[in-house]
């Protein structure tokens, strides 16, 4: 990420009144992880958020932080005035102060009857989302369907896509993706880390968990020095202290055994002193492999088995 972009990214979250978190279908518990954390730091940061998710299943929404917040809005809604069957009633709407008064007129449509009073209504909605942070998508298209039904997407929204793997299309001002991770909450975590969001236990948490599991524990041949070094960053922050943290990682401790008893070292240089040098080492060596060059040693008695007593 250049400095100009990244300057341009956070003038643009400084500013932004609404910001939504949209996570993608197919992009799992991974993916639900690393928007929670994402919407999670939002909060911190003290800007009205968002976010859009799958229903998790239940085991996942027991093992991460913030499900409950998925579909809620955290903005103040914005009051609007319903006129039903507009089209054939009214001709224009205009405006006028009244002292401290907003007042409203809608003026008819030349022919009709104009706007009956049970024709208005009045309902609150969400802001648009001047910012909008996706997480999983592939392209614009899959994007817009799945927040369609929450609001429309302004040209002016800046947009930061985060995403493991390749992107079949650039459609945001700023994307963060890597086509060798593992899991889309190691690119979500290197984009806070970037960005110098806030973190605390449970975003920590929500991110390392799903690097755990998305590379199988970390196991060695799914884990990338780079991916131990975000998992690093987040204990940092406190993974390893959230509550959920002791819960999950609680293990049945190992049975006991008796080890052997081994004496303990009085003094260092006596402990070298009995330690073999590579010479005596040698030497032993050479001596083993010219014993098996000698004939093997018979044992004779005093007598032979053949021979009768007198």
């Amino acid at each position: 990420m250049d400095q100009e972009n990244k300057d341009k990214t956070l003038d643009n979250l400084t500013k932004a009144e609404n910001i939504l978190v949209a996570v993608a279908d197919d992009a799992g518990f991974d993916g639900l992880a690393a928007g929670l954390a994402v919407y999670l730091s939002l909060i911190k940061l003290g800007k009205n958020a968002s976010i859009i998710a799958h229903e998790p299943l239940i085991g996942d929404a027991q093992n991460i932080y913030g499900v409950n917040n998925i579909g809620k809005s955290q903005d103040k809604k914005t009051p609007v005035v319903v006129v039903k069957n507009a089209i054939d009633t009214v001709d224009k709407v205009t405006h006028f102060l009244d002292g401290d008064n907003l007042k409203l007129v809608i003026h008819p449509l030349p022919g009709s009857d104009g706007v009956k009073q049970q024709q208005i209504s009045f309902e609150y909605q969400s802001s648009p989302a001047t910012f909008i942070i996706s997480i999983g998508f592939a392209n614009m298209q899959a994007l817009k369907t799945k927040i369609t039904h929450e609001q429309e997407i302004s040209p002016d929204t800046w947009i930061i896509a985060v995403k493991k793997g390749e992107l079949s299309q650039e459609f945001a001002q700023e994307t963060f993706f890597d086509p060798q991770a593992n899991s889309v909450s190691e690119v979500a975590a290197r984009m806070l880390q970037e960005l110098a969001m806030p973190l605390d236990e449970d975003i920590s948490y929500n991110l390392y968990m799903a690097i755990s599991q998305a590379t199988n524990n970390f196991s060695p041949s799914q884990t990338r020095a780079q991916t131990l070094e975000i998992a690093s960053w987040l204990l940092k922050f406190g993974a390893g202290r959230a509550s959920l943290a002791q819960k999950t990682f609680t293990t049945q401790p190992f049975p006991s055994q008796k080890s052997a008893q081994i004496p303990p070292i009085k003094n260092i240089q006596e402990f070298f002193e009995t330690v073999p040098t590579m010479g005596e080492v040698e030497a032993g060596k050479e001596s083993q492999s010219t014993d098996w060059l000698k004939p093997p040693k018979i044992y004779k008695g005093s007598k032979s088995f053949g021979e009768s007593k007198e």
